[in-house]
């Protein structure tokens, strides 16, 4: 007669899928129950006729069926047991603590191992990456309540979340989200953090469309200093005659001007841990007359530490988005428009009342149009820089160190051609002239050469010489 086999029912992880363990022929076996459509069973009364079904075979069959029954349940159970550890690697990966499993894995970007998860600088590559992940876990709270687990993230869901990226920014930005979602997912799972393939992994880059800041003309750079005061006045002058970054500016610190060399010396914040040779990161800057005049009238016992101090404690604190406001505030005082023409969303309004509409379905305003695009800002100085010294004949490597620009094409996609260059340049290509208007046209740049090189003093006694001739 067959042995009598019993077992135990349980559960395991969220979900509270029921399990049974039971002992048959001297071994121990563990399978997760399902219903009579392969579905996990979580009710009790379920679990217990689904263990029945198991058990019935093992009580009444004999010696060789339950042999095969075993063998079969064996490879039930190792799967069981594979879907189990599956299943709970994947329930510790939570959207709520994703970031923290990120920053905890070996082999996380060097950018994101040089901090702590809980000590992150502000304007850093791992702030923005962290800030990238904040906005997705915001998106899933907002459009998938139901998703609580990282491993529950599929490619339909995450194409949607790149959606939404790809209608409020740029392609550059989208490429960094993708970017960093494809490595956070890998990272985890080469960490073995989640058991699960990486969502992102089909999504095709966007081709990169750059949004180019515009160069300035010097008239305009003539009214956005001469109009500002104070600290303002000093920072858009940096931007202008130093073609450093913003964050670059406010942090200036005087040690790093020399005002007897009239040279400034800095590694850029951009490529200060990108860099390993120190002495090659180190960018020089001379210092031009208009600037020097700024820096020489302020007293010599507040030439300490920083240049611009409250710029630099507001920019350092993770305020520079009310820095960069403060400076397009002052553009749009200077008549310079800031953004691109047609850009930018505007409110409906209802036809009849004449009040904006309201979204019945988010409640909120309805707009139409597009993202706003700033074409002019802090960092067209920096174009303006970069395009000015390279019409005035700045060698472009010169302008490439300055510019801390890592090679040539990257200057190159800065330097923009001002229409007066290139109509000047233009001039250079002439055809020889024919007969006596050649050896004429010699004589009259002899003559111009003469006008630009002369005293006033002599020129005043030639034109003298001329109206006593004519007079004769």
């Amino acid at each position: 007669m067959a042995r009598h086999t019993t077992g135990k029912l349980y559960t395991s992880g969220k979900k509270g899928y029921y399990y049974f363990r039971y002992t048959a022929n001297g071994k121990d076996f563990r399978v997760r129950l399902l219903d009579l459509n392969g579905k996990p069973i979580t009710r009790e009364p379920e679990a217990k006729k689904a263990a029945a079904r198991i058990l019935r075979p093992l009580n009444e069959s004999d010696r060789a069926e339950q042999l095969r029954i075993l063998k079969n349940s064996l490879s039930d159970a190792e799967e069981a047991a594979n879907q189990a550890k599956i299943e709970l690697v994947n329930s510790k990966a939570t959207i709520m603590a994703g970031w923290e499993l990120f920053m905890s894995c070996p082999k996380r970007p060097a950018s994101c191992k040089r901090y702590s998860s809980a000590d992150i600088p502000p304007h850093t590559t791992a702030a923005n990456y962290r800030s990238y992940y904040r906005r997705f876990a915001e998106w899933l709270k907002a459009n998938h309540k139901e998703i609580s687990l990282l491993g529950d993230i599929t490619p339909e869901v995450a194409d949607k979340f790149m959606d939404a990226v790809r209608r409020e920014n740029a392609s550059g930005t989208y490429n960094k989200y993708l970017q960093f979602f494809n490595c956070f997912f890998n990272t985890l799972a080469g960490a073995q953090k989640i058991n699960s393939t990486n969502p992102f992994q089909d999504i095709d880059r966007q081709e990169h469309r750059y949004n180019s800041k515009k160069p300035l003309a010097l008239e305009q750079i003539t009214t956005l200093i001469n109009s500002a005061t104070g600290d303002m006045r000093i920072l858009i002058a940096l931007g202008y005659f130093t073609g450093l970054r913003l964050g670059d500016c406010c942090t200036l610190l005087w040690h790093e001007i020399d005002l007897s060399r009239k040279i400034i010396e800095r590694i850029p914040r951009k490529t200060e841990h990108t860099i390993k040779d120190r002495s090659q990161a180190v960018v020089k800057i001379g210092i031009p007359p208009a600037l020097f005049e700024m820096l020489t009238a302020i007293p010599e016992n507040e030439r300490q530490n920083y240049l611009l101090p409250d710029f630099a404690e507001k920019y350092l604190s993770g305020g520079d988005q009310q820095i960069t406001k403060k400076i397009l505030k002052h553009f749009k005082k200077c008549n310079i428009e800031i953004h691109r023409p047609g850009t930018g969303r505007r409110m409906v309004l209802d036809p009849e009342t004449g009040k904006p509409m309201i979204d019945k379905a988010t409640g909120k305003t309805k707009t139409t149009g597009t993202r706003a695009v700033v074409e002019m800002g802090f960092h067209s100085l920096r174009y303006s820089y970069i395009s000015h010294n390279a019409e005035a004949g700045t060698p472009a490597a010169i302008i490439q160190k300055n510019a801390g620009h890592a090679n040539p094409a990257m200057t190159e996609h800065y330097t923009k051609i001002s229409d007066t260059a290139a109509v000047r340049y233009a001039e250079v290509l002439q055809l020889p002239a024919c007969n006596n208007e050649d050896e004429f046209q010699s004589e009259r740049e002899i003559l111009h050469r003469l006008v630009d090189k002369l005293p006033l003093e002599q020129i005043r006694k030639l034109i003298g010489f001329i109206k006593m001739g004519e007079l004769l």
